[in-house]
């Protein structure tokens, strides 16, 4: 009983908000990271809070909660419940690492869109870690330049090798190494797929207008994703369930958004889409692409998003894969959210499933009596999306101006590094390419969104 007075009285000091009022005891204060892992976020100030899945999926409409509660929303954001890009019909989950602040402002750039945090793997204090590999795994994390070699030294006749490995890669060394390692966070996106199908079951029509689901995931966490909706799928298909109804199922239930993956095991069945730069090493080298045969591994009817990065000299040397940070195609701050942002802010787009339905639309009485290959401005259409020719040049280096991504950029030493003032637009520059798209007064809109910046953790 004193315990728990003790716990009770911990909880009211944290700033929740009032509609978590009536299952404070329930969130969890640990202030280790590690007890937070595959729990969702409570936005009270701190990052340690955080609630299991259990509470949430033992509430009648869960995703509603999930959406209206445990989702981030900046000042804007609940004033113009996610502005242009947000029409409140989803509940977007952003999975990613408990310290990781990327989906704050990727919220920002989105126009204030709320997400909801999904905690995976765990952090460490250091900058390496001391670990023990068997010579299969370090064959293949050399392969990839993931190991820091140290030194040698001989023990008893035996040649020991130490090596470095570095926790910003740690994660991603895992999906490599073991997939027992994320086991708790594929369970809590199981439970989430679960609810998300049954749901369709039970309402196929959405009369009760209960939000779509909506995974995003960067990078590593684009593994843990996949590795789950494939479980999922299996645990159906033993219960001798159909596979197209399965897929079905999946495909109506779920919306998955992977930026710069590095994964190819993407199963059949729900909306994917595909988000990276054709200059990105480790998307090129280990993801799901259009460059990939024909895009294999990710998933049926995936739609893919590609641009060029202004990035493209930055780093094309032998060591562009010695890290999840040694090029800056691959970050999400300072260059992909921002290539998203575009896509949907050009076409009028406010859900994530509204861009994968129009990606993948084909008018049938569309009958050009002309080569578009003729025309004199050559749209990149997707379905019914407009992609202007110039994103990459002009927009885009221009929203990364605007938006503040480049107090994101990954800081190199390499010699090949170029300087930031040489890939960017400065000032003048970047507003006319936005103005020229979006019509005047954009580039102020757009930075005061986002410039309060966010300040990195």
């Amino acid at each position: 009983d004193e315990v728990e007075i003790v716990r009770n009285k911990e909880v009211e000091l944290l700033n929740l908000p009032e509609d978590l009022s009536a299952i404070r005891c329930f969130v969890n204060t640990s202030p280790c990271f590690k007890d937070h892992r595959s729990c969702f976020r409570v936005f009270s100030g701190e990052d340690k809070v955080s609630l299991t899945p259990n509470v949430l999926l033992s509430m009648n409409r869960p995703f509603i909660f999930l959406r209206d509660s445990l989702s981030y929303q900046s000042d804007g954001s609940e004033k113009k419940r996610g502005g242009m890009m947000y029409d409140g019909s989803e509940a977007v989950v952003w999975c990613s690492l408990p310290s990781d602040q990327n989906f704050k402002f990727c919220s920002s750039v989105m126009d204030d869109m709320p997400f909801a945090q999904l905690y995976l793997g765990v952090d460490y204090d250091d900058d390496y870690l001391e670990v023990e590999l068997d010579v299969e795994s370090i064959n293949k994390l050399a392969s990839l330049n993931l190991l820091c070699h140290e030194h040698e030294s001989n023990e008893d006749g035996r040649t020991r090798c130490q090596y470095k490995i570095r926790t910003d890669d740690l994660n991603a060394i895992q999906t490599i190494v073991s997939e027992e390692a994320l086991k708790d966070e594929q369970q809590t996106l199981i439970k989430l797929i679960d609810a998300a199908v049954e749901l369709i079951r039970r309402d196929p029509l959405n009369e009760s207008n209960e939000p779509h689901l909506v995974l995003l995931a960067h990078s590593a966490s684009c593994s843990v994703v996949a590795s789950a909706i494939s479980s999922w799928k299996e645990q159906q298909l033993q219960n001798q369930q159909s596979p197209q109804r399965v897929e079905d199922l999946l495909h109506q239930a779920l919306t998955v958004v992977s930026f710069g993956n590095i994964c190819r095991s993407f199963c059949d069945g729900p909306a994917y889409i595909h988000i990276s730069m054709y200059d990105d090493p480790w998307t090129n080298a280990l993801g799901a692409h259009l460059g990939n045969e024909e895009g294999i591994g990710g998933g049926q009817n995936a739609v893919y998003f590609h641009a060029y990065s202004p990035y493209d000299e930055d780093l094309q040397t032998t060591a562009s894969t010695c890290s999840l940070k040694s090029h800056n195609a691959h970050n999400l701050n300072s260059c992909l959210i921002q290539y998203l942002c575009l896509v949907m802010r050009i076409n009028g787009i406010q859900s994530f499933r509204a861009l994968y339905d129009s990606a993948r639309f084909v008018d049938p009485t569309a009958i050009l009596d002309i080569n578009p290959k003729h025309f004199a401005v050559n749209y990149i259409n997707h379905g019914e999306l407009v992609i202007p020719p110039r994103i990459d040049d002009e927009l885009l280096p221009a929203m990364i101006y605007a938006t503040g991504g480049d107090q994101w950029l990954w800081d190199n030493d390499d010699e090949s590094h170029t300087d930031i003032d040489e890939v960017l637009p400065d000032e003048i520059e970047a507003r006319s390419h936005l103005e020229e798209s979006f019509g005047y007064s954009v580039f102020e809109e757009i930075q005061e969104t986002c410039c309060q910046r966010v300040v990195k953790s």
